[in-house]
């Protein structure tokens, strides 16, 4: 149901809200009871809300629409900006840079302009940076260009410097930064793509690793950052680095697939996406196969986790836990 904002006041503003991770954020902050309005498009798609959606008041607007903006902040205090287009070359770079660059200025803007008292930013571990010449990346790793940094990596970075501008004019603002996403969202749809590969029987698997943290734990985070005292702060949050051959097996057994056989290096990877851009492109969006992937897939990254954990005393979920539990929602959806 739509609401006026006009009609009542409430704490919290949550963007995003029908993304993978916000709609967790909303059921999380359903679960604390905790009072908040949900900006969501007039064309939105709120699927992944649909369980739980009748109980969350919403309100009409856009990130880059600030009258819209205007009205949504009335009566708000606290701020979860959680809205962006998470891509690796499947979507125009230019939307893409406007939504996570613009789009984040503009929270920020009416933020202080609100004086709005806490907010909460959900950025990446793209916006770290990567570089091959770190063995460990923590959240003091300064940003350094690199072929390794996809554009959705830049566009996020550059979101944070709006946040951290905002903090620097007094806004009281955090960052929290998770790596791969494991949750059973739409399986065409960001990292919930890899579930479906594996459902169709993929065969390869990427030579690299990959740093993964569920759902559940990102939502937790957002809440446990966003009722801290804390400010000018990001934290990475991730629970485990594995191979990819090891998470694809694990979700191939989670659906009761084979797991896949061959192993894929960078360079026969990339060969391949030429041949397929060329005579069948349409399956490199089918299988979400991007230049920017195969050569992320293929190295191996490790994010320091210590910091979230020892000033929360967190404890993540274990990753099989999570794929399990995601491998099971998504068959029930299907």
């Amino acid at each position: 149901m739509i609401y006026s904002q006009a009609n009542f006041v409430l704490m919290i503003l949550l963007t995003g809200a029908n993304g993978l991770i916000g709609s967790y954020v909303a059921r999380l902050f359903l679960e604390k009871n905790e009072s908040f309005v949900a900006l969501i498009r007039q064309n939105s798609d709120l699927s992944l809300l649909e369980d739980y959606k009748s109980k969350i008041k919403f309100v009409y607007g856009d990130i880059l629409d600030i009258p819209s903006l205007e009205n949504a902040f009335l009566g708000i205090s606290e701020v979860v900006h959680c809205a962006a287009i998470v891509s690796f070359g499947d979507v125009s770079e230019d939307l893409m840079h406007k939504i996570n660059i613009e789009g984040t200025a503009n929270m920020v803007n009416m933020s202080l302009k609100h004086k709005i008292s806490r907010f909460c930013m959900l950025s990446s571990i793209a916006a770290i940076g990567r570089d091959a010449k770190n063995d460990i990346t923590d959240e003091n790793a300064k940003w350094t260009e690199s072929k390794l940094n996809s554009s959705y990596a830049k566009s996020k970075y550059l979101a944070e410097l709006e946040v951290w501008r905002g903090i620097e004019e007094g806004l009281s603002a955090v960052m929290v930064c998770p790596s791969v996403v494991l949750g059973p969202g739409d399986w065409n749809k960001s990292s919930t793509k890899l579930f479906k590969n594996m459902y169709d029987g993929l065969l390869v698997y990427p030579s690299g690793t990959v740093n993964i943290v569920d759902v559940r734990d990102v939502a937790q985070s957002v809440w446990l950052t966003l009722k801290s005292t804390i400010s000018g702060e990001r934290y990475i949050i991730s629970a485990h680095k594995v191979s990819y051959q090891t998470l694809l097996t694990e979700i191939a057994t989670g659906f009761g697939k084979n797991p896949p056989k061959y192993k894929l290096n960078k360079n026969l990877a990339l060969a391949g996406y030429y041949i397929l851009r060329i005579f069948i492109p349409w399956i490199l969006k089918k299988k979400f196969i991007t230049k920017e992937t195969i050569i992320i897939s293929a190295n191996d990254f490790k994010y320091d986790n210590q910091k979230f954990i020892k000033t929360f005393d967190y404890q993540y979920k274990y990753y099989s836990e999570s794929i399990k539990w995601v491998c099971e929602n998504v068959l029930k959806s299907k």
